[in-house]
């Protein structure tokens, strides 16, 4: 998890209110506030008008997407602890519809950020954010499934989320063979070697997207999305990127761990 301290600014606001100027206007901003702390509500409103404009426009860029959305996101405020799998978060997108009536909600938690005001919100906002655009970017009717690996993994890229996380993973299971790391990217939720939710497998998760980016060049994400935009399955569109066919792609993911978990590849 990311820890820094944030520095807000901004006027207090009540009522509806809407995306200020910046902001693309699939994008708009609705609260419900009844609580005890106007100022600082008000505060984390000003941040998000402009967290969530900004980390659309870097995060399409990183991908080599268009600064849009073809769907409206909208951003809630709430000021009751929200509960998403079990454990209370900061933030989540959810979805709502599908093909041309998706509608996304990226659901901010007052409440979670007064309990824990050194997490660094701006990174957690970039991850759901880039679930966000990955969603908005496929979505369409008859459209494939995106997978769990993928989502997970591609997400950690747009910070230093993933980076951070294999570096913490190296200080315990470095120079080892990594078991504890790998991985089915076909697999579920493995409750005994990598904990409830699979957030054990997350380093993993983000160790093959990071070879997919390397063996298939920087045109890779907006290739995925599109091919699974029209209906392909991801390891066809694998396949095509990268030469490799699914097992093999599996196999190259494991060779890679393993070389980045006893020393012989970077941490990048």
């Amino acid at each position: 998890m990311f820890m820094a301290r944030l520095f807000f600014m901004g006027l207090f606001c009540m009522g509806s209110v809407q995306a200020d100027t910046s902001a693309p206007v699939q994008i708009r901003f609705e609260q419900s506030y009844a609580g005890s702390h106007p100022q600082e509500f008000s505060e984390l409103l000003a941040q998000m008008q402009s967290m969530v404009p900004t980390a659309l426009a870097y995060i399409t860029r990183q991908w080599d997407l268009p600064n849009a959305l073809h769907h409206p996101l909208i951003v809630t405020l709430i000021d009751v602890q929200t509960k998403s799998l079990g454990r209370p978060v900061a933030a989540y997108v959810r979805a709502n519809g599908q093909g041309d009536n998706l509608r996304q909600l990226l659901v901010v938690d007052l409440d979670h950020h007064l309990l824990y005001p050194n997490e660094n919100l701006e990174g957690i906002i970039y991850h759901e954010m880039a679930h966000a655009i990955l969603r908005d970017g496929v979505t369409n009717t008859g459209a494939s499934a995106i997978p769990t690996w993928f989502n997970e993994g591609l997400a950690q890229t747009v910070t230093s989320e993933g980076q951070l996380r294999t570096e913490e993973d190296f200080k315990r299971w470095g120079h080892s063979d990594a078991r504890a790391v790998l991985c089915d990217l076909n697999g579920t939720v493995d409750e005994f070697l990598h904990g409830e939710y699979n957030f054990g497998c997350y380093t993993q998760f983000y160790l093959a997207v990071q070879r997919l980016l390397q063996l298939g060049g920087k045109d890779t994400v907006q290739h995925l999305i599109s091919g699974l935009h029209d209906g392909r399955p991801l390891p066809d569109l694998i396949q095509k990127v990268t030469g490799l066919d699914w097992p093999a792609f599996q196999q190259e993911v494991m060779r890679y761990t393993l070389d980045v978990f006893n020393g012989t590849k970077p941490i990048i």
